[in-house]
């Protein structure tokens, strides 16, 4: 079951969105637990209780503090990058201030039917893509690991460089094969790296560095892609 949270100081509003959420899950047989916190507190609290959340509708201007602020403590005091947090504000100019925070998304309000079933639909996408497992040849046996637990894949020498937090896997094939069959969130940024984006803590013109402070290079030919995907939410509304 999905936990989702909406914190907004809003009663109304809240309702709104807790019924448009429910109707789209209803409509793509998702099961949703959907959790309201009226104030910046009520939430802290409760991540603090080290409840789950997967994803946040997190309002910027709270009553009782800026949702910026939270979206920060979210990533560097807990240091949870799994959350996916859409901030929602009345105001587009808080756009390029949360790339710090790597949101799933920015709405504007007052919130409209498309791009909030966009979100939901995207979020539902990249989950289905956590719970898949890569298939690879290892000996005369098959391996198999997790996609939502592999920073990225390497090609080198022929081989394919499995890099997790907890080590790495190699076996002979092709990036090219591996890019096919992976999910959405494994991005190319090189001819010989292509990275699962939720590891990723920070991107630069000519370089991304990981939740690890591992620091690959993005050549020349994928720097376009790249920057338009970074910036893809800015401006949707």
């Amino acid at each position: 079951m999905f936990q989702i949270a909406i914190c907004n100081d809003e009663r109304l509003f809240c309702e709104y969105m807790r019924g448009q959420i429910l109707s789209f899950c209803e409509k793509m047989q998702a099961e949703c637990s959907i959790q309201i916190y009226n104030t910046k507190a009520e939430l802290i609290n409760k991540l603090k209780q080290r409840n789950r959340i997967d994803l946040l509708f997190l309002d910027i201007e709270l009553a009782d503090g800026n949702g910026i602020e939270l979206g920060e403590y979210i990533r560097e005091n807990l240091q949870d990058f799994q959350m996916k947090i859409v901030y929602l504000s009345h105001e587009p100019k808080y756009a390029m201030q949360l790339f710090q925070t790597e949101p799933m998304d920015f709405l504007i309000k007052p919130i409209r039917k498309e791009p909030l079933e966009g979100v939901l639909h995207r979020f539902f996408r990249q989950q289905a893509g956590l719970q898949k497992v890569f298939l690879y040849k290892r000996g005369h046996g098959v391996g198999q690991i997790s996609y939502h637990s592999i920073l990225y894949f390497q090609s080198m020498n022929h081989k394919v460089v499995i890099h997790t937090m907890e080590g790495q896997k190699e076996f002979y094939g092709k990036l090219k094969e591996v890019e096919e069959a992976a999910p959405e969130n494994f991005i190319r940024i090189h001819k010989s790296y292509l990275v699962n984006e939720h590891y990723i803590a920070r991107f630069q013109y000519e370089k991304i560095i990981l939740q690890n402070e591992q620091i690959l290079t993005i050549s020349k030919s994928y720097r376009s892609a790249i920057q338009n995907r970074v910036c893809q939410y800015v401006g949707k509304q």
